[in-house]
């Protein structure tokens, strides 16, 4: 049995690759660069499970807004209330 010459990635190098994909929108490009140019195929891998991972999340977000509009209208107009107490316009009261 041939031992493989490939270098594993150490530990301080996997630490930086979650580091980066934890970062929004860098982890994207990271994942892409990796999924293309990584040496090893343990990160090259992960990259693509991210990725698979990325597509399945927004295709599920996708369908969620699409079934149920109301829903979401609903939850901002919530939001929107408990950022902004008040009405646009209204004064506040005077001591």
């Amino acid at each position: 049995m041939a031992k493989s010459t490939k270098k594993q990635p150490s530990v301080l190098n996997w630490m930086g690759t979650l580091i980066l994909y934890g970062i929004p929108g860098v982890n994207l490009i990271f994942l892409i660069l990796s999924a293309i140019f990584a040496k090893s195929s343990s990160k090259r891998s992960f990259a693509i499970a991210g990725i698979v991972l990325m597509v399945v999340c927004a295709v599920l977000v996708f369908v969620a807004f699409a079934l149920f509009p109301d829903v979401f209208a609903k939850l901002t107009e919530a939001m929107r209330q408990a950022a902004h107490p008040l009405p646009v316009g209204d004064a506040l009261p005077v001591a």
